[in-house]
């Protein structure tokens, strides 16, 4: 069975059973039991949450839904200290239309494939918790193909920031969630055709809406005080 097909069960488990951040996920035995997979399988799905942000596991703690309690997590210092979302956007932009660049470059056709599976996935998701899911897997992936490890730490810190709840990005409403989407399918088609300054391009264009509708909430929320 593909990665994707495992995140699929498990990303509609959680949400059939009504599970958020700091529940517990059951025990790995009984787990790839309900879902009908294999535990390798599963352990490759809760990785690639983990990575994202979604999960945290401890030794003899269990996985738990949500960023890792901050008692436990081992990120870059400051790094979520006093931030706002505006913040996490601009850094963003910053960051990533570049790391685009040379993933373009770098990717496998594996890659490439793993990276259109998921944007197509974003276009299908209902909900925000099912968006969130699918969209850090995506912008991990990318920090993944371009094969450094600094890079891809520094993305799985920036994810951590991103699932807080003061922090989340939040798309509740379909239509930004298929813009986005959109968004997501034309950055991989760029990689698939190997051009690395339409991809950086089409990532700038994507987090610049991502940091203008984070405005215009904050701006939203400052006239409602």
């Amino acid at each position: 069975m593909s990665e994707i097909s495992v995140l699929d069960r498990l990303v509609d488990y959680i949400a059939r059973h009504e599970l958020r951040d700091g529940d517990p996920l059951p025990a790995e035995r009984k787990l790839a039991e309900d879902l009908s997979i294999s535990r390798r399988e599963l352990r490759n799905a809760l990785a690639s949450l983990e990575a994202a942000g979604r999960i945290w596991r401890g030794v003899g703690r269990g996985t738990y839904l949500g960023a890792r309690p901050l008692k436990f997590v081992q990120k870059l210092n400051g790094l979520a200290v006093g931030t706002s979302p505006s913040d996490v956007a601009e850094m963003r932009l910053m960051i990533e239309p570049a790391l685009v660049a040379l993933a373009t470059m770098k990717a496998s056709p594996a890659d490439l494939a793993e990276l259109d599976k998921v944007a197509k996935k974003n276009g299908s998701t209902r909900t925000d918790y099912e968006w969130q899911q699918w969209d850090h897997r995506f912008h991990l992936l990318l920090a993944q193909a371009t094969r450094n490890p600094a890079i891809i730490a520094l993305l799985e810190a920036i994810n951590g920031v991103r699932v807080k709840p003061a922090l989340r990005e939040k798309t509740v409403d379909q239509d930004t969630r298929l813009r986005f989407a959109e968004q997501h399918q034309a950055i991989v088609a760029a990689m698939i055709a190997r051009d690395s300054e339409l991809a950086e391009q089409r990532m700038r264009e994507h987090l610049l809406s991502v940091q203008m509708r984070v405005a215009a909430r904050e701006r939203g929320a400052q006239r409602s005080q």
